[in-house]
């Protein structure tokens, strides 16, 4: 609702990005005034402290910047000095070290005003043998007017350092990734951190301290994890962490009492200091920082400040009650309230490019905000009137014919009529065809980054599946060659020949264009001739108005294997061992095509079809073929194929449904024998350990049969689309169905069967598709549209509807 206003910003020059956690506010000079600093600490080294003396950034508010020489991952200011130990030193961690410097104030008297300078001079360094992540400090172990700092690792070491001395080190169980920690001072004088099973652990310090027997800890107790540290609490979140921060709830400021709130990817947590969840807070979107403070008001409270990946900072109370929204220029990775130039309550936040702003929530809307001042009754039959027309509008720009642009790419395959290698002996895995595929462009300038994507059937394979143009010169240029190589992955009837080549591409203006294009296989692929075989269960016969000509000269590209040949037969052998027959009526103009598998006919008349249309093209009378027997056998088969294919369906979800109870079962007898085992008081197995190697030989033996019920159901798949294939070929040409009208029927009653994991299939599918077909283009009244279903169709238990 309402903008956070600017009081003073600091822009960074962009030497690196910064990190959650480098943005500290304290008086780290040690001033008499208690004024709070900005210390800014980024990945590039660079180290920065700001003063704001009033509204408006001035060159004399930047009081310190130095390189560091190494990456900063977190400054914090606390009593890290031997020497003066009221005073308030700065600790900056590396990856490589943890330096603490001491920060003075130099004054320069000018003419005018006088200007601050800071001087910062390095107390300690300690060299870390371990890559650190982050750190905390707190008064361990009730120490007075020191503060001792622990460091943790990248691999799970907390390293425990007092001054210039370094202590102990205890590794962390359980540890994967390191996450947020902070100290939970007394009486718990622990520390809390969040671990990568999305566990909130607490570990005491003095716990960690007699264990680790004051050494540091070596390789072997990294690897046993009978040496790492002992918890004292551990609470599941469910959720990682992003940071964790402790205070004091509304009603024990004074006390010793502490909570802990931790700030997850999209929930803030608030524990109790004994490990329970108190409250949780679901976000509406991801929060990337947050600040606890206390409210001065007639009543002491706690207000949490949440930053999110909007930019936007919300206020919420101790009941996780929404007080008030504000909208920052930049989202913010690290936020934090101080005083500056007599102001009290700003907030500072810091981007993740190093930029820093200090700012209050006031009450200035956004300028992007549209207010709805219209209090007018909607007249919704003018709406509705309004949407009929913009339809009509609609339907006439997309069906009146545009002229193609003159610049387009071009795509245009060469395809040979054989396979490469002559030989017809070679088998299945041996054999190829490559296709040469020209890519030109009409344009007078150029074109860039051109995706192609070629999509073969199964069972062929290209040696291009997705292949990138980096540049194609446009004009009367050669064009680009590509070579594609097809072959066969397994000896299986292929569901079809047809390949298209699809090339996606930005023109000039930016337009994205699409240009596709499809060319068939040759046959020689498929299989090979035969001498001739005239057995056949499974027949049709397509007539023609022409004199039939000689099958050896319409398939002379087809390679023989060794036999005589007739001239009015044609055998085919398919990889998989199929054979299907092409015989010539002597009297009439007729084609029988028979084949043992009801499935194999379906290419063959396929290209027997296609052929004859190129043989008859410039005959004088219009080609045509027909189809003049009765549907009803080639139905009856139809419909077993359908039940074949929808059994295996059902085999493979009853498998998976055992499977499931099985892997179920196995989970069970685990987790009874791992109690079992980690009981400390030995007691006797019960024999579950043989229970659960039986249940892990279910568990085999079941998905062995679902793998082969998975080849079963794909070979049956195939079998399905050849056969839909034929029924819409002999539909065809038994109503002598025009290239649109195939084209709709083909696209409601699909050839192409995919089986995905779900209870919908291919039956499903089609069966919703003929549905909606026969009330639209096939119904009496010629109607064009159709409601689609509003619920999500049903599992068939049967095939019974869609074979009527």
């Amino acid at each position: 609702l309402f903008r956070a206003r600017e009081w003073w910003s600091a822009r960074s020059e962009g030497e690196g990005e910064e990190v959650s956690g480098s943005l500290l506010i304290a008086n780290v000079d040690n001033s008499p005034e208690e004024e709070d600093k900005l210390v800014v600490g980024g990945l590039s080294g660079v180290l920065r402290i700001y003063r704001p003396a009033g509204r408006g950034y001035k060159p004399a508010d930047l009081m310190l910047e130095a390189q560091l020489g190494a990456p900063i991952l977190q400054v914090e200011a606390g009593r890290f000095s031997q020497h003066s130990p009221k005073e308030i030193a700065l600790a900056v961690l590396f990856p490589k070290a943890l330096a603490v410097f001491c920060v003075s104030t130099t004054v320069v008297q000018g003419e005018a005003t006088d200007d601050s300078f800071i001087n910062l001079s390095l107390l300690y360094k300690h060299e870390l043998k371990r890559s650190a992540f982050n750190f905390t400090y707190g008064s361990f172990g009730g120490t007075k007017d020191k503060d001792i700092i622990a460091v943790q690792s990248l691999d799970g070491e907390l390293l425990f350092i007092e001054h210039e001395q370094v202590t102990f080190s205890k590794f962390l169980p359980n540890f994967l990734v390191p996450g947020p920690m902070c100290y939970l001072p007394q009486p718990f004088d622990a520390i809390v951190t969040v671990n990568s099973q999305f566990e909130c652990q607490c570990f005491k310090y003095s716990t960690l301290s007699s264990s680790s027997g004051g050494n540091i800890a070596s390789e072997d107790d990294r690897e046993k994890e009978n040496r790492r540290a002992r918890t004292e609490w551990t609470t599941c979140l469910g959720e990682s962490a992003i940071q964790v921060q402790c205070f004091k709830p509304p009603g024990y400021l004074t006390s010793e009492k502490y909570e802990i709130v931790i700030l997850g990817e999209r929930s803030a947590f608030w524990l109790t200091g004994s490990g329970s969840i108190r409250a949780s807070k679901e976000m509406e979107q991801p929060i990337t920082c947050m600040y606890s403070y206390v409210v001065q008001a007639q009543e002491k409270a706690v207000n949490f400040l949440f930053g999110t990946i909007s930019g936007q900072l919300l206020v919420y109370n101790y009941d996780l009650k929404l007080l008030w929204a504000a909208l920052l220029d930049f989202p913010p990775i690290s936020v934090g309230i101080l005083s500056a130039g007599g102001v009290r309550g700003l907030v500072g936040t810091l981007g993740e490019n190093g930029d820093v702003m200090l700012s209050y929530m006031g009450t200035e809307p956004p300028s992007q905000v549209i207010n709805n001042h219209d209090k007018k009754q909607l007249n919704y039959e003018n709406m509705d009137e309004e949407h009929r027309k913009l339809l009509s509008i609609i339907r006439k720009s997309t069906t009146e014919s545009k002229s193609e642009p003159t610049d387009r790419l071009i795509l245009r395959a060469q395809v040979p009529n054989s396979i490469d290698t002559g030989n017809p002996d070679l088998n299945w895995q041996n054999i190829q065809v490559t296709v040469k595929l020209f890519v030109s462009y009409t344009g007078q300038d150029s074109l860039e980054n051109i995706k192609l994507t070629v999509k073969v059937p199964e069972p062929f394979t290209c040696n291009i599946e997705n292949k990138e143009i980096p540049f194609l010169e446009g004009g009367s240029g050669t064009p680009r060659t590509i070579s594609l190589v097809f072959g066969v992955s397994s000896p299986s009837l292929p569901t079809g020949t047809e390949v298209s080549v699809v090339a996606a591409y930005q023109s000039k203006s930016g337009d994205p264009r699409i240009v596709s294009s499809s060319f068939a296989l040759p046959l020689a692929l498929c299989g090979r001739g035969i001498p001739p075989v005239k057995d056949g269960a499974y027949k049709i016969t397509l007539d023609i108005n022409q004199e039939p000509p000689s099958l050896l000269a319409l398939f002379e590209d087809i390679p023989f294997q060794g036999g005589s040949t007739l001239p009015n037969v044609f055998s085919f052998l398919y990889h998989d061992g199929t054979q299907t027959t092409i015989i010539v009526a002597k009297n009439t103009n007729r084609f029988r095509i028979q084949s043992a598998a009801f499935a194999s006919l379906a290419l063959l008349s396929s290209e027997l079809a296609r052929r004859l249309k190129l043989h008859f093209a410039n005959a004088e009378d219009e080609f045509m073929i027909g189809f003049n027997d009765d549907l009803g056998e080639q139905l009856n088969i139809y419909s077993t194929v359908i039940d074949s294919h929808f059994d295996a369906r059902k085999a493979l979800k009853s498998l998976h449904d055992e499977l499931e109870i099985f892997a179920k079962e196995f989970r069970t007898i685990q987790k009874r024998l791992l109690v079992r085992y980690k009981d400390r008081n030995a007691s006797s197995l019960m024999g579950m350990d043989k229970l659960l190697s039986m249940s892990y030989d279910r568990i085999v033996s079941c998905a062995e049969k679902g793998e082969k019920m998975q080849q079963e159901l794909k070979s049956r798949a195939n079998q399905l689309s050849n056969a839909t294939r034929l029924m819409l070929l002999l539909l065809r040409f038994k109503f002598q169905l025009d290239d649109d009208g195939f084209n709709i029927l083909e696209d409601h009653w699909s050839p192409r069967v995919v089986d995905c994991e779900t209870q919908y299939g291919w039956e499903e599918a089609t069966e919703l598709s003929l549905g909606l077909l026969l009330k639209t283009a096939l119904s009496k009244s010629g109607q064009r549209e159709a409601t689609l279903p509003q619920e999500p169709p049903k599992a068939a238990g049967d095939t019974s509807k869609l074979k009527k």
